[in-house]
């Protein structure tokens, strides 16, 4: 009769440890969604909290926070010490989702176009951010000046909103262009009565 191993536990996150990083990928993803399909929105799709005007945005804000925390805390447990250290100064689950990509993962997407990180490690932004700032340098230490990885991480951050609010804009415009097509329903159906009111009278 054949005897099989046990697997590795079912509560523990794949561990990470600089090596395989594709195979990782997967396997984190699938580890994520069985815990909380909301978990790897998070990671995917990233949040903005909304302003904290009413109290059904600031529950939904505490919502996406706790969300967020439970995410970050996942991959870090996935991650060995020295790979940590790497993404540990990120605040939001999908910052530090983009961060190992850019640091272990391929520099193209398969769909043939350059990654964030591919784009800022060409020649020719490096030459742009030298025109504009001549003390740019990897290993820069001045006060008024920025290492190329600060600039990276900065540059990622800013990308996640942007993705975030791109997100929010295209619901908007979808949730507006129903209820355009409900107001164009509305008055198509009152003219027509209107017609046959008339033709009544």
């Amino acid at each position: 009769m054949t005897r099989f191993e046990e697997g590795r536990s079912i509560p523990c996150p794949p561990l990470f440890e600089g090596e395989a990083y594709s195979q990782w990928n997967n396997v984190m993803k699938y580890f994520i969604q069985a815990q909380d399909f909301e978990l790897w929105d998070i990671i995917e799709e990233g949040y903005i909290e909304a302003p904290k005007k009413k109290k059904k945005q600031r529950s939904e804000n505490d919502t996406k926070a706790k969300l967020n925390s439970r995410a970050m805390h996942i991959l870090l447990c996935g991650l060995n010490e020295e790979v940590s250290k790497k993404v540990s100064t990120c605040k939001r689950a999908k910052e530090m989702w983009v961060k190992l990509e850019r640091l272990y993962g391929k520099e193209e997407k398969k769909d043939g176009v350059p990654s964030c990180a591919n784009l800022l490690s060409s020649s020719k932004v490096d030459g742009v951010l030298a025109l504009n700032e001549p003390e740019v340098s990897s290993n820069s230490c001045e006060s008024n000046s920025y290492s190329f990885e600060e600039l990276q991480d900065a540059f990622d951050e800013l990308f996640l909103e942007f993705e975030a609010m791109n997100s929010k804009f295209k619901k908007m415009i979808s949730k507006l262009e129903i209820e355009n097509d409900f107001l164009l329903k509305t008055k198509l159906d009152f003219e027509k009565w209107f017609r046959d009111f008339k033709i009544k009278q």
